[in-house]
């Protein structure tokens, strides 16, 4: 597991403050990235998708599902554990949990799954979970062995356990029983802030299919994290040295405060080909300037601590502290690096907010966000710098497609839905995803 700190700096007078002081923002950028181990043999997982078959998934939805489900389970080994519910206002198990290698007609009997009724997602849940309970028996508790529940749906929760905060609560305490969630909504009809919060409390991924023919691509992605674990339970503290405060988390993973002047962010398991990153900005206040600069003082420290699975097979408790110091000599000091995090941050943020603009009915705001969030990317600095310009332009001929959508009032759920994807991908440093989910721009 490695770790990368890279910091930059701008001073800021009275009104650009938070406490109305002069000081120095500070902006944080850490990512951690690991490799899969290479050892001969991978613990195996346990996995159980959990199909929506209401009447709503019928034709193309469910076909993809049934497809890219069939994809999904040709890549597991014959040692993991696989099984397939199907729900509408009843529960079907299509495949009890079992060995890869046993579930010979797997993909011909998720073929026959069709669709009707309505979406008891709850019901659904709480079989794939019981099936995950009992896949423990089977994979036991090896390191760097999981076990997972895989929820695709197009709907909202209409019969069984309705109430958000109950689902939510479930997908929690499941993770502390070594299961995980990981939530795939389609088209426009279902609730995306159900799904993510089930996905967050749950330590999984929240995914969009906005078009059927991705649906295979989202699940490749998905179990090709859950092949290439490099550390679970990743957890990074950071400390504030006194007087310094937390101006913004542009990062979205879950977080509590031990003490005073800690923050504890969860960042859940890490992935090879998916670092993560957590992004913030520090305020530290005029009269402890120079006492930072004239001992090269911290101004916080960050504790990322993980459990990380070692060549040998075995797991490693590891813990690294990294002092976020800086001499902060300078009016200004930008690093290129951390600028490009700060404009997608911002980019990301002027997505959710027009999104909530058009849910609201307000396209004349959602327009002028969109176009302002163009107008920034466009004329940052970075936008004829040869690593990060044509991705800055990629990004605000995006926004310029959806503002004109706004302006001409032809919008639709689904950009809604689209613009909030994009900003979890963000913020939770899914690249790859976000490419492949990124339209392309009119000719």
């Amino acid at each position: 597991m490695d770790t990368v700190l890279q910091l930059d700096h701008f001073a800021v007078d009275g009104s650009q403050s938070p406490n109305g002081n002069p000081g120095v923002i500070v902006r944080v950028l850490l990512t951690i990235s690991g490799t899969a181990p290479q050892h001969a043999a991978r613990p195996p997982i346990g996995l159980s998708f959990v199909i929506d078959r209401s009447g709503s998934m019928g034709g193309e939805r469910i076909e993809a599902a049934r497809s890219a489900a069939a994809r999904a389970v040709e890549r597991l080994h014959p040692d993991d554990v696989v099984s397939v519910v199907a729900f509408d206002d009843l529960i079907e198990t299509v495949a009890i949990p079992d060995r890869r290698a046993r579930h010979q007609q797997l993909a011909a009997m998720l073929q026959q799954i069709d669709a009707r009724g309505s979406t008891n997602l709850s019901g659904g849940w709480l079989r794939g979970r019981e099936h995950m309970q009992h896949a423990l028996g089977m994979i036991g508790n090896l390191p760097g062995s999981s076990r997972r529940i895989l929820l695709l749906t197009d709907g909202h929760a209409n019969a069984g356990i309705t109430e958000v905060s109950t689902l939510v609560e479930l997908a929690r305490a499941a993770r502390s029983l070594g299961i995980t969630t990981t939530a795939v909504g389609i088209g426009e009809g279902y609730d995306d802030a159900l799904l993510r919060a089930m996905a967050d409390a749950g330590g999984g991924n929240a995914w969009y299919i906005e078009r059927p023919d991705q649906s295979q691509d989202v699940l490749a992605e998905e179990l090709g994290n859950l092949l290439s674990i490099c550390a679970q339970g990743v957890v990074v503290q950071l400390s504030l040295e006194d007087a310094v405060a937390v101006v913004v988390v542009h990062s979205d993973w879950s977080t509590s405060h031990s003490a005073p002047g800690t923050a504890v962010f969860d960042l859940g398991d890490l992935y090879a080909a998916e670092p993560k990153p957590l992004l913030l900005e520090l305020f530290v206040p005029q009269d402890r300037l120079a006492r930072h600069a004239l001992h090269r003082a911290a101004i916080a420290t960050v504790q990322v601590s993980a459990d990380v699975l070692t060549a040998s097979g075995s797991v490693e408790r590891r813990i690294t502290r990294l002092p976020i110091a800086s001499s902060l000599e300078g009016q200004r000091h930008l690093e290129p690096d951390v600028e490009f995090a700060i404009l997608l941050a911002r980019a990301a943020k002027a997505r959710e907010t027009a999104a909530q603009h058009q849910r609201e009915g307000k396209a004349d705001e959602a327009t002028l966000v969109m176009r302002t969030a163009e107008a920034d990317l466009i004329n940052s600095a970075l936008a004829i710098h040869p690593q990060f310009g044509a991705n800055l332009a990629a990004q605000a001929a995006d926004m310029a497609a959806l503002a004109e959508k706004y302006a001409q009032r032809t919008y639709s759920e689904m950009d809604a839905k689209y613009q909030l994807q994009r900003t979890y991908n963000q913020r939770r440093g899914k690249k790859a995803y976000d490419e492949l989910l990124q339209r392309k721009p009119p000719e």
